[in-house]
C-alpha cells in the first residue's frame, strides 16, 4: 500500500469522487477517485493538498483521498 500526496483539481460531490494531480505530475489528472466520508465536502476544494491511498493492488480503481490538509 503506497500514500502519495495530491492536489484537488475538481472534486464532485454528487458522487463523492474527485480528479487529483499527484504531486510532481504536472501533465495528467486521476479522475473518479473515491473520497472518504469522513472529509467534508466544503474541504474538497480546488487546489487543496490531500493524501491518497492507492490500496493493496495499486489499481487506480481503489484508490481513495484520505486526508486533506493545507
Amino acid at each position: 500500500m503506497s500514500i502519495y500526496r495530491a492536489t484537488v483539481v475538481s472534486f464532485d460531490p454528487a458522487t463523492w469522487t474527485a480528479s487529483v494531480r499527484l504531486d510532481n505530475s504536472s501533465a495528467q489528472a486521476l479522475t473518479g477517485i473515491r473520497t472518504a466520508r469522513n472529509i467534508a465536502s466544503a474541504e474538497m476544494t480546488t487546489s487543496r493538498h490531500v493524501l491518497v491511498d492507492t490500496g493493496d493492488h495499486s489499481d487506480p480503481a481503489d484508490f481513495v483521498v484520505t486526508t486533506v490538509f493545507s
